[in-house]
């Protein structure tokens, strides 16, 4: 009968668990109070560029609607919430003093639309790496999650 011997089992064992772990860390989602806040990234800014934008899929899992009233990042002196609205047929970005999620509802911050503006960075963020967003809502809630850098293509 054919076993396989215990060091082997152990080994494939903790593989299997450094796999979920780092699945966990890959898809980055933090959850506080109904809220999910995941799938966070942060444009790698434009060269000699001190400012960038920040992304995130943001649901709200409870019976009341909330918003997002502010953003914070140790990488940044300022973060501010902005969207980017097409005004006498130009795009123009504004600041927004909160973005609101519906009960049981989402709101994706994405590229031309609601997203984070980050100021006056305190290193040049490279693609590959993390940095880390915190979230505000209205009720008191604060989420923090991971965001990861991303080379965009096509940008100059």
């Amino acid at each position: 009968m054919n076993r396989i011997p215990k060091t082997l089992s152990a080994l494939i064992y903790l593989s299997a668990a450094a796999v979920g772990l780092v699945m966990a860390a890959t898809t980055a989602r933090a959850q506080n109070a109904g809220i999910s806040v995941h799938d966070a990234w942060v444009r790698e800014p434009l060269a000699n560029s001190a400012e960038t934008a920040a992304f995130v899929v943001v649901e709200n899992g409870t019976a009341s609607k909330l918003a997002i009233v502010g953003v914070s990042t140790d990488a940044a002196s300022k973060a501010e919430l902005h969207e980017m609205k097409l005004v006498d047929s130009m795009m123009r970005m504004s600041p927004v003093k909160q973005i609101e999620i519906p009960a049981h509802g989402k709101v994706e911050l994405k590229p031309g639309g609601f997203h984070v503006m980050l100021f006056d960075l305190k290193s040049r963020p490279m693609a590959g790496e993390t940095m880390n967003l915190s979230f505000r809502f209205d009720d008191g809630t604060t989420v923090s999650v991971p965001a990861q850098v991303r080379k965009v293509e096509g940008m100059k």
